[in-house]
């Protein structure tokens, strides 16, 4: 029993227990779809049998028919008989073909299924002890605007593999979610109560009035304080000078000084250029700009309207695991990823 009196010893069990469990509840997850594989599998050979007798009926009826003039002795009542049978079992050929395609196919989705599966749990091994800090290899995920529906389905994507990420919220109607965030281990952060770019840069007291009120709201609906955020247009933004000249310099000197670390990014998906960017471009933008950086920070967004970031995340996640990446949420000691400031 002395292996229980080192606490290292103690906590190594307890990290072997939980990839026991989890694999085990992968394991039968992956029987479940294995003998759905099976079931359809059955039906398809079942199928194909059918529409091989149906083939056979075809041909006899067709060689029957192609005695018609041959046959003068074949009545008219005869022929139309023959004719009636021949169009039933094309039907049903038809049917069965239309059946069997349909199997095809669900056989194919139940294999792409299995494979991703299996690549989700691989890569959820691999991220069983996060990295908490920006060197070389590490992936933030990042999400601004939410919290809405698409979040919770964001949560659901990133469970499955496992990974953890970081979420900038504002003050929607969905700060009901934010528990969820919390909750299910990743990183909540400020991003704005507003997100009106002339309401919150009119001036330092009007930003510092933005950030206490989602600094509020989260700590209400969470219980977190938290200390890390993300600028509404990150602090490179110029817009701001069209309501306070310098704001964006002020503030990146004050926030940190106030105990925030701030965040900005060096990988954009891109979701926020249109209102609906197709998910094959968010992975494009995404996985080309990782390209020869080492850390990276990536920005989207989980506002109601961006369905197609929901669509890319997986792609982008599978993508930055295949260059070498390991996924872990932003903490207030990590390297914030700082942009030029331009106002």
């Amino acid at each position: 029993m002395g292996v229980f009196k080192s606490k290292t010893n103690i906590l190594f069990l307890f990290i072997i227990f939980l990839l026991v469990a989890a694999l085990s509840g992968v394991s039968y997850f992956a029987y479940d779809k294995y003998s759905d594989y099976v079931d359809v599998s059955a039906n398809l050979s079942s199928n194909s049998t059918a529409l091989d007798e149906a083939q056979k009926k075809i041909d006899e009826l067709s060689s029957k028919i192609a005695e018609y003039d041959t046959n003068a002795a074949l009545s008219a009542q005869e022929k139309a008989e023959l004719n009636s049978q021949l169009q039933a079992a094309l039907q049903e050929k038809a049917k069965l073909e239309q059946e069997n395609s349909n199997l095809k196919s669900e056989i194919e989705q139940l294999k792409a299924q299995k494979r991703r599966e299996e690549l989700q749990k691989a890569i959820a091994l691999k991220n069983v002890n996060q990295a908490d800090t920006a060197d070389g290899g590490i992936c933030y995920l990042t999400f601004d605007d939410g919290p809405s529906d698409n979040t919770l389905k964001i949560l659901d994507i990133l469970d499955a593999y496992g990974i953890k990420a970081t979420f900038f919220v504002v003050g929607t109607a969905k700060r009901n979610y934010m528990p969820q965030i919390t909750s299910r281990g990743h990183a909540i952060g400020l991003h704005s109560t507003t997100h009106k770019y002339d309401v919150i840069y009119k001036d330092i007291n009007s930003y510092l009035e933005d950030i206490k009120g989602i600094s509020d709201i989260v700590y209400n609906a969470t219980g977190v304080r938290s200390n890390i955020m993300r600028f509404p247009g990150g602090s490179s933004n110029a817009i701001s000078a069209n309501y306070c000249l310098g704001i964006m310099t002020e503030l990146t000197t004050l926030m940190p000084e106030l105990g925030y670390s701030y965040y900005d990014w060096n990988v954009s998906s891109g979701d926020a250029s249109a209102a609906r960017v197709p998910a094959k471009t968010i992975v494009s933008n995404v996985l080309n700009s990782a390209k020869g950086k080492s850390s990276i920070c990536v920005l989207m967004h989980d506002n109601g309207a961006k369905t197609t970031t929901v669509e890319a995340l997986p792609d982008i996640i599978e993508g930055l695991d295949a260059m070498g990446f390991r996924f872990a949420p932003l903490t207030a000691e990590v390297y914030g990823f700082h942009q030029k400031v331009n106002n």
